[in-house]
């Protein structure tokens, strides 16, 4: 029988769903404003980019992208060697973002004056260990009465995908692959099998044409 990674499923292996519904997206949302604007922001880049939660750990001041309302990741789960052994370079991925969010990192961190200088340019945001991240998430989660197996930084991931492809403009599926760092799109591809609440909504909504 053929194994799949963790990254290519919705389901857990019992059945219960990895991924937030767009109503446990949106309570995650509002239940992130009542923590300190830092760890805010924390929740709100998982939420708007659908990033790794290490990769969020990552990011610097010279990786927020004002003017172009991105945000830039380095890829964490690419291969370290090619074929021959030899140790590839870093691989990195832009993904935009609402401007509300460059703006509040701005206020938060001043990103605009960090940028300015070459010895901030490069010091991590958060000072978060992954521990303490996964606790913050949980927290946020259990504030905003979401429970069960989806409710992680990796359910948020999931959802950013399954959102990405059943809104009324799905994202194509080669632009959702480069935008989560996935290798192939046979890994994004996971998204359009989804099931719950969004599948059931396409179906209603093709029956209304």
């Amino acid at each position: 029988m053929a194994k799949f990674a963790p990254e290519m499923r919705l389901l857990s292996p019992t059945g219960e769903r990895l991924y937030l519904t767009a109503e446990e997206r949106e309570k995650y949302l509002n239940a992130a404003i009542e923590e300190d604007p830092i760890e805010r922001m924390y929740c709100q880049i998982l939420y708007y980019t659908g990033c790794r939660p290490s990769e969020a750990l990552e990011l610097t001041p010279g990786r927020i992208l004002i003017e172009e309302q991105s945000i830039v990741f380095r890829c964490l789960k690419k291969r370290k060697t090619d074929s021959k052994g030899r140790v590839k370079q870093p691989e990195y991925r832009t993904v935009p973002v609402p401007k509300i969010l460059i703006e509040h990192l701005d206020l938060v961190f001043d990103i605009r004056q960090k940028q300015k200088k070459q010895k901030s340019l490069n010091t991590r945001l958060f000072n978060l260990s992954r521990p303490t991240a996964y606790r913050l998430v949980k927290r946020v989660m259990d504030r905003a009465s979401i429970k069960g197996k989806q409710a992680t930084g990796k359910g948020l991931r999931h959802s950013f995908g399954v959102n990405m492809v059943s809104g009324p403009k799905p994202l194509q599926i080669h632009v959702l692959a480069q935008i989560m760092g996935h290798s192939s799109t046979k890994t994004t591809e996971v998204y359009l099998r989804f099931v719950g609440e969004e599948k059931r909504k396409l179906v209603m909504e093709a029956w209304e044409e």
